[in-house]
């Protein structure tokens, strides 16, 4: 999933009675979250009208959640925008309710009972919803988690819900019956969705940077969390002549084919890994949809950002993990030199959300940036070569579920605020896609110019931002990093976090050449080989750009170990402040020289970064070289800042401090 509204776009708080069509539901009265271990479970039997459990995902959470209330099939579909959660009634294509979720609601899922799990990004928790008759929702109990929860999936003997917490990087095990908190394990950068493995032993995590997918072990105390790498690779030609430094491979032969000598493989990192499904037919695979990266060779000075091939930099990929060995099939992570690319408007470079249909065994894939819904044969072990069949669908496609009785996809499009049913019948004669539109909150004024920008913040495959494809979003998703060094023209470039880092910290870029947002995203569209945005395009991104929302804080309980870290960075010993401002967030706006120095790099001076939100943007410097805060701190001793006097105890002060920036 992806964020990225503004700030002052958030939850208004304000319920009406409930009715037909697009009016609000009713929640129940307002009351403290429940505190006693058995407060989750139902108040109430089931009544005849409330929601049994589909068992269509596989007990997995998303955007649109399919669930029965006595004869009708209902869609729940959670509104990030505007932190409530309609209700559709799927046979009709009615909007039958809405209610209030409480803060920004991440993903859902419907237990056995009908009781609605959600989490919420805003406020690290979760919380359980109870249906009663009416159609009214009744909040039953919030159940604390790590900071932003997002995914959710459940074991299939219903014992256990997991919940994956992106800024806060950790998966929390609940009890499937009252909720209570079994155990949280940390676990690497941005986790999103979750999939529990078919026989409840592991849960397997997709992360939106990071090249891998986490494993963790459900049964065993402690509960172990190992790897799966992810990375690509390209099969292309190899050239006999060598790669000069302008980035183009000269052909000194006089024919093509004395040109080449075999082939070679080039390495590609992973990211965009935000949703995850398991395959039907075979079973026992987990498909998950991602984009594989060149980022260039980054000894070497580009002639832009990545790929010095030729070639697209990002591509689209479905990995494929054998859930017996925990291995990916190599096929599916191999770009062959053979593979037709399709135009870059319709490359799928910003996977949000995955379903497979049980009754076909197909993978659905929404994505982003190009507003498709795509099909791909899911037994394959190459998916991304496969493609069966694809849809246009209303703007922003962020949720998907398989509707298995109407044999259709519903496809959650926030940016358009639109439900998509799109019929999966007949290819040879393809049924128009039917699109709802749903309510919004009386008091919620649409911004068109933050639309407009949002819209461009995820255009894939307008060549006005980058000739090969890329989107802003693909290097920054939910307006974050992609923990990607690139070459570039200038020497290796980390990828910076932009949400809550831009206002009060010009100049911009790593060597302070951008005066203003404006002037540095002419430059970023000019290394990308984009055209460029029209006057009022580029107004419009630069407000989207500096009004993103920041992820959530985390805080820390031990307030004398903040307080003291906090004495230590303005010290003039430890001469942090000096440089990087009060509380790390005021640079000074000035190049340093902090022997950092790479060997593509053409200056050796570096502009002040902010720091805030540092603790959760690993790795660090202009070439990501830190991989860790205490790294940073360390083994730059002397160069920028100084920290070898501390005590091992002010040293963990410091650090503390610091995440909390």
């Amino acid at each position: 999933m992806a964020r990225g509204w503004v700030r002052g776009v958030g939850v208004l708080g304000v319920v009406v009675a409930s009715g037909c069509g697009s009016g609000r539901g009713v929640l129940s009265e307002a009351r403290p979250p429940a505190k006693t271990q058995h407060a989750c479970l139902r108040a109430h039997p089931p009544p005849s009208v409330a929601a049994a459990a589909a068992q269509d995902r596989g007990r997995q959470g998303a955007q649109v959640v399919l669930a029965t209330a006595g004869s009708n099939r209902l869609a729940y579909v959670a509104d990030e925008d505007d932190g409530s959660i309609h209700v559709i009634d799927v046979g009709s294509m009615l909007e039958r309710t809405t209610f209030d979720a409480g803060g920004t609601p991440g993903q859902m899922m419907m237990l056995a009972d009908g009781r609605l799990v959600v989490t919420l990004r805003d406020k690290a928790q979760v919380r359980v919803f109870e249906p009663s008759e009416g159609g009214t929702m009744v909040e039953r109990c919030a159940v604390d988690t790590a900071t932003e929860p997002v995914g959710l999936a459940m074991s299939p003997d219903d014992a256990t819900v997991v919940v994956t917490s992106g800024w806060g990087h950790a998966l929390t095990a609940l009890d499937g019956g009252d909720l209570h908190r079994k155990y949280q394990v940390e676990l690497p950068r941005e986790p999103r969705s979750v999939i529990v493995s078919d026989d409840g032993a592991k849960a397997y995590v997709a992360h939106a940077v990071g090249s891998a997918m986490s494993v963790v072990d459900l049964r065993a105390d402690p509960h172990a969390v190992t790897s799966i790498g992810l990375k690509g690779h390209d099969e292309r030609p190899r050239f006999k002549a060598k790669r000069v430094h302008d980035g183009i491979r000269k052909r000194r032969a006089k024919t093509l084919e004395a040109a080449f000598e075999g082939t070679e493989k080039v390495e590609r990192l992973a990211c965009q890994g935000f949703a995850l499904a398991k395959s039907v037919a075979p079973t026992g695979r987990v498909l998950a949809p991602q984009v594989l990266v060149e980022n260039g060779d980054t000894r070497e000075p580009s002639d832009g950002y990545g790929s010095m091939s030729g070639g697209p930099s990002e591509v689209p990929d479905v990995a494929v993990i054998d859930q017996g060995s925990d291995r990916p099939f190599e096929a599916s992570l191999l770009v062959r030199s053979d593979r037709s690319v399709s135009p870059h408007e319709t490359e799928c470079l910003l996977p949000r959300a995955a379903a497979v249909d049980p009754a076909s065994g197909s993978l659905f894939v929404t994505c982003l940036g190009s507003d498709t819904l795509v099909e791909y044969d899911a037994a394959s072990t190459e998916p991304h070569r496969t493609e069966l069949r694809r849809w246009r669908v209303a703007s922003g496609p962020m949720g998907l579920a398989i509707d298995a009785a109407s044999h259709r996809a519903l496809v959650w499009s926030q940016f358009d605020r639109t439900l998509n049913a799109v019929p999966l019948g007949d290819a040879a004669e393809p049924a128009p896609v039917m699109r709802l539109a749903l309510s919004r909150r009386s008091a919620r004024a649409e911004m068109a110019d933050l639309a407009l920008g949002r819209r461009l913040f995820h255009a894939a495959g307008d060549e006005r931002i980058a000739s090969d494809g890329r989107a802003c979003a693909s290097c920054h998703p939910d307006g974050r990093d992609d923990t990607i060094t690139w070459a570039t023209p200038d020497g290796p470039r980390q990828t910076p976090m932009l949400a809550g880092r831009i206002e009060g910290t010009a100049p911009y870029a790593w060597v302070g050449s951008g005066d203003d947002v404006s002037a540095h995203l002419g430059h970023t569209f000019s290394r990308l080989r984009g055209r460029g945005l029209e006057k009022h395009e580029l107004e419009a991104l630069v407000a989207y750009v500096t009004q993103m929302t920041p992820p959530p804080r985390e805080g820390d309980a031990n307030t004398a170990r903040l307080e003291r870290g906090s004495q230590i960075f303005h010290s003039t010993e430890a001469g942090c402040a000096s440089c990087h401002g009060k509380n790390g967030r005021d640079p000074d706006g000035l190049r340093h020289d902090v022997s950092s120095r790479a060997t593509s790099d053409v200056t050796g001076e570096f502009d002040t970064p902010s720091l805030r939100f540092i603790g959760g943007s690993a790795p660090y410097f202009h070439d990501g070289r830190y991989t860790s805060l205490r790294a940073l701190l360390v083994e730059t001793d002397g160069r920028m800042g100084k920290v070898s006097h501390l005590a091992p105890g002010d040293l963990d002060a410091l650090e503390a401090y610091v995440r909390t920036l």
